[in-house]
C-alpha cells in the first residue's frame, strides 16, 4: 500500500538538502566563492551561442546572400550585354547614315531629336536550329520583338551588328525570319561601281548566296573580292548596305555566269536583332 505522507527519515533528508542549499547561497553572497564557476558557465553559454550562430545561422544567411548576389550579378550582366548589343545595332545604322535610309534628312531628324530607338524595332532570339542551318536548304529563325512592339514589321529587314541577315516572313506566335542563305530568299544586289544588278538567292549553305546572270545582258568583268551592296530595289532591304564579297565566278554555259558571294553578316553572332521596315 502506498504511503501518503513522507517518513521521518525523508523529512530529515529534505531538511538537510535545504540547509545545504542555504549554506551554498550564504557562501556565494558573502565570499563570491562560485564566481569563477558562474563566469565559466556564462562564457560557455556565450561561446556556444556564437559557434552555433556562426556555423549554422550565419552559414545559411551567407549562402542565401551569395545566391542572391550571383542572381543579381547574372541579371545585371545580361542587361549590360543587351545594352552593349543595342549600342552595336545603333552604331551599325549610324555608320551607314548616308545609305541606310533613302532620305538622309530623316535619319538626322531621328538622331537630333533623341528618338533613335524609334527608327527600328528591337528583337531577341526565341528559337533557332543550328543543325538545320548547317545541313539543309531552309534557314529560318524565330524572334520576339521587345521594343516598339506596336509596329508592323512583316517583310521588314532584320540585322545584327554584323549586317543584314534576312527578312521577316511570318508573324504567327513569333516572328519568323528567312535568312539570306535560305534557298527561297532573294535580295537585289549591285556592285561597288553601280553598273551591275542581280537578284541573289540563298545557296542553302551557311555564309553564301549566289547570283546568276546572262552575259548577253551584263558585261562579264567581275573580279574576286569585289564588294556587293543592297540595291534598295524591291522595297525590303535598305539601299547601300554591304552584303558580301565575291568568292567565285563560274561559267555555267555560253550565256550564263554564276557568282558566289560570301556574306559579311553572321546570324549566330548575337541574340539581339534590329528590324527595320522601309
Amino acid at each position: 500500500m502506498a504511503r501518503n505522507t513522507p517518513t521521518p527519515g525523508q523529512k530529515i533528508s529534505y531538511f538537510l538538502v535545504i540547509l545545504f542549499g542555504v549554506f551554498i547561497l550564504y557562501l556565494d553572497i558573502n565570499t563570491n566563492t562560485f564566481n569563477g564557476i558562474k563566469n565559466g558557465f556564462s562564457s560557455f553559454k556565450i561561446s556556444s551561442s556564437y559557434l552555433l550562430k556562426k556555423y549554422s545561422i550565419d552559414q545559411i544567411t551567407e549562402l542565401s546572400r551569395l545566391f542572391k548576389s550571383k542572381d543579381y550579378l547574372s541579371k545585371e550582366n545580361k542587361m549590360l550585354k543587351e545594352q552593349l548589343d543595342k549600342s552595336y545595332l545603333d552604331n551599325f545604322i549610324i555608320s551607314r547614315e548616308k545609305s541606310f535610309f533613302y532620305d538622309h534628312s530623316s535619319l538626322n531628324k531621328i538622331i537630333n531629336g533623341n528618338k533613335f530607338i524609334e527608327s527600328y524595332s528591337l528583337a531577341k532570339l526565341k528559337s533557332f536550329n543550328p543543325n538545320i542551318f548547317n545541313c539543309c536548304d531552309k534557314h529560318r529563325m524565330y524572334i520576339e520583338i521587345i521594343q516598339n512592339t506596336n509596329k508592323d514589321i512583316k517583310e521588314g529587314a532584320v540585322f545584327n551588328e554584323t549586317g543584314i541577315i534576312g527578312q521577316v516572313v511570318n508573324n504567327k506566335s513569333f516572328y519568323e525570319v528567312m535568312l539570306l542563305t535560305d534557298t527561297k530568299s532573294s535580295i537585289p544586289l549591285t556592285n561597288s561601281k553601280g553598273d551591275f544588278y542581280c537578284n541573289a538567292s540563298g545557296s542553302g549553305a551557311s555564309d553564301y548566296i549566289t547570283c546568276s546572270y546572262s552575259q548577253l545582258v551584263w558585261l562579264d568583268d567581275h573580279e574576286l573580292g569585289e564588294k556587293f551592296f543592297s540595291s534598295g530595289l524591291g522595297g525590303i532591304y535598305p539601299k547601300g548596305i554591304e552584303i558580301g564579297n565575291l568568292e567565285s565566278i563560274k561559267i555555267v554555259d555560253t550565256s550564263t555566269t554564276l557568282l558566289t558571294i560570301k556574306l559579311i553578316s553572321n546570324p549566330l553572332h548575337s541574340n539581339l536583332f534590329g528590324v527595320i521596315k522601309l
